[in-house]
């Protein structure tokens, strides 16, 4: 294509340089031919001049001695211009013939100027003037026809001249038009010609490029010239083999990576080894294409490597048979470099090569599985299907070996996960138990402290009874005792209550009417004493409730806090709501509840009303709220007051809630009550 190229840019260059040089030369002869044709004219017009003078002359001779003769001066010029323009005619370029001519007339107007000389200087004898002036006008006559004949023949000349010249003129116009017309058609054939010859093989290529864009890798272009493009053709052609075949190894690759994964993830989900060694050897069988695929472990206490079961295309009767022992192994690893060993054809380094006959491999692959940087053993491959052995099948076998060596571990470190969660299970259900005895001696205590002080008086009275006659002292001690079997009654009532499951009465509630109703039930023990009840209410949405189980939290809430003020204070009850939920708020301002106190308001049997509260008031009011989906807080600061907040749910949201263990915390922070009524 170089060659071409140069080739035609050459001949368009000596195309163009033969039609320049044709024009010129065309050119040129029109302009000397025009050059020619203008001084003839000029001639024309001198010898014109001619004529013109001598019929002046002329015409001065007839007037010459009469009233209508001009005077000498101006003849004498008129001749002077005759003269001049002869003289004129003379000095140009001339043919032979014409040379002759103006010679001829030369000579006539010396006679011509002679003989008007004499006619103009004679003046006496008219018959004489009239001999001059008849042989001056003789003479001039001879001169003009002379003149007229000269004037002919150069016009005839002329005329010729301009033809000849208008016809080469034409001439060289056709052949001008001719040339470049040609020369215009040669460079256009050769341009196109060009033109395809380049853009052929580039669309060829744009073509090709556009193919393998589309993905069809492999595409080979059609253009077989032997120049610069079938040049570049070639190398595109081999480019996109090139490409086929790098897609295709990377499509493989991809597929053994994947199928790599697969294996990996399938036996890192497993937790017995044996699970993972049957993965690993039928996966890296499949994956390699190989025939025999086993692992080779550390038995550390024979210090042999051995057979892992189960394995890929070996019987099981050969498994002892492939045993290597430790130093051989080592040395094995370490004359690797340790990187997997690849030994296609000659097995004669093989550790194995015993059984390596008997089972018919004919080439191996030992990928090394390591832990924590110590060779732990190594994953065989035998009888690659198709071909031998490749880096690659390492690089891939490597990665399943280290996936291998770190489910292994998991395996492990699961087996010993699961001794110590049994381990952990077992002391666990001891300190649960131990937990439920303390807790029912805790119980039992706190029951035996309780029922203890009622039935102490009671035993007591019984015995003052026995020894007293007064009727009134008998009565009054009977009084006693039954106050206090009262007492014992309740303390067991209130324990069977905070200990079973009750069932919600559910019903439309308006909180702030209930508040109302709870606060005029306390009012009995809040009327002898000074305290001020503020209501601070906003309208709520009625709810779904057990009423008279939320009265009863009220009621408790209200008795402790009047019990926290004493005599005088301030009880503030609160109502908003807050996103989902109605918020309650009772407020005191006693003297608050002390910080290593206030996380144990909610246990039961835990109160500070010393013998005058039974400590289960709290924890029952804490399993209502909850029952219903709520929550109860509480915050305290010494000195200034507590806040209970009730948190219900405006919308059913009722929970069944198993009755409390015995000391189960019902709140994750903060503060609480006083006392626990």
């Amino acid at each position: 294509m170089k060659k071409r190229l140069i080739y035609s840019l050459s001949l368009l260059f000596l195309l163009f340089t033969l039609g320049s040089m044709a024009t010129i030369y065309y050119i040129y002869r029109t302009t000397s031919n025009l050059k020619t044709v203008i001084k003839l004219h000029r001639g024309e017009i001198i010898r014109q001049n001619l004529v013109i003078s001598a019929k002046t002359v002329q015409t001065d001779l007839y007037t010459t001695h009469t009233a209508f003769g001009k005077n000498v001066d101006e003849i004498v010029s008129n001749m002077e211009d005759l003269d001049r323009s002869v003289h004129t005619c003379l000095g140009c370029h001339h043919t032979p013939e014409m040379t002759r001519r103006l010679q001829d007339m030369n000579h006539l107007l010396e006679d011509y100027k002679e003989a008007l000389s004499y006619l103009i200087t004679t003046s006496a004898d008219p018959a004489r003037i009239q001999r001059l002036r008849t042989a001056a006008i003789q003479i001039g006559s001879e001169f003009m026809n002379k003149a007229q004949d000269m004037a002919t023949v150069a016009d005839k000349r002329l005329n010729e001249k301009t033809v000849n010249a208008i016809n080469q003129i034409s001439r060289s116009r056709m052949i001008l038009f001719a040339t470049l017309g040609v020369s215009f058609l040669i460079a256009l054939s050769i341009a196109v010609t060009l033109t395809r010859e380049m853009t052929e093989p580039i669309g060829e290529l744009v073509s090709a490029a556009r193919k393998i864009k589309s993905g069809e890798l492999g595409y080979s272009t059609r253009y077989r010239w032997k120049d610069e493009f079938g040049e570049l053709a070639g190398a595109f052609n081999e480019m996109s083999a090139s490409l086929k075949a790098s897609n295709e190894k990377v499509m493989q690759h991809l597929r053994s990576l994947s199928n790599l994964y697969s294996i990996t993830l399938s036996f890192h989900s497993n937790t017995s080894v044996e699970d993972i060694c049957r993965d690993v050897c039928s996966g890296a069988a499949d994956l390699i294409r190989s025939g025999q695929s086993c692992i080779i472990l550390q038995d550390a206490e024979k210090g042999l490597f051995r057979l892992l079961l189960p394995a890929q295309g070996i019987p099981v009767r050969y498994a002892d048979m492939v045993s290597i022992e430790s130093q051989a192994m080592e040395r094995l690893y370490l004359q690797s470099r340790r990187k997997t060993l690849i030994m296609n054809g000659n097995l004669e380094g093989s550790p194995t090569r015993e059984i390596d006959e008997k089972l018919g491999a004919k080439n191996l692959m030992f990928s090394w599985i390591r832990r924590k940087g110590t060779l732990i053993g190594a994953l065989r491959l035998a009888n690659k299907k198709e071909g031998d052995f490749t880096d690659d099948d390492g690089k891939l076998l490597a990665i399943l070996a280290n996936n291998f060596s770190v489910a292994l571990e998991n395996a492990e470190l699961y087996a010993d996960l699961k001794k110590r969660m049994a381990e952990l299970h077992s002391t666990r259900e001891q300190l649960i138990q131990a937990v439920k005895l303390a807790a029912i001696g805790e119980l039992a205590s706190n029951i035996a402290h309780e029922i203890n002080n009622p039935l102490t008086s009671i035993l007591g009275y019984s015995e003052l009874i026995k020894e007293e006659t007064d009727l009134d002292s008998i009565m009054h001690d009977i009084m006693i005792i039954e106050k206090e079997s009262l007492r014992a009654r309740d303390i067991v009532s209130r324990l069977l209550e905070f200990s079973r499951k009750k069932p919600l009465k559910i019903k439309t509630v308006d909180i702030n009417a209930l508040l109302d109703s709870t606060i005029d039930l306390a009012s009995l023990s809040i009327n002898d004493t000074s305290i001020e009840v503020v209501r601070n209410y906003t309208v709520l949405p009625l709810i779904q409730a057990d009423e008279d189980q939320l009265k009863q939290v009220f009621l408790n809430l209200i008795n402790n806090a009047v019990f926290a003020m004493g005599n005088e204070g301030t009880l503030t009850v609160v109502t908003y709501e807050d996103c989902d939920y109605a918020v309650i708020e009772v407020k005191d301002s006693g003297h608050g509840i002390p910080e290593d106190v206030l996380p144990r308001i909610f246990e039961p049997f835990f109160t500070t009303k010393d013998e005058k509260g039974t400590g289960l008031g709290l924890p029952i009011s804490l399993k209502i709220v909850q029952s219903h989906g709520g929550a109860l807080e509480a915050f305290s600061e010494e000195d200034k007051g507590s806040t209970f907040r009730i948190r219900l749910p405006k919308s059913p949201k009722v929970v069944s809630v198993r009755a409390l263990g015995l000391h189960e915390q019902a709140i994750e922070s903060g503060p609480g009550q006083e006392q626990n009524g």
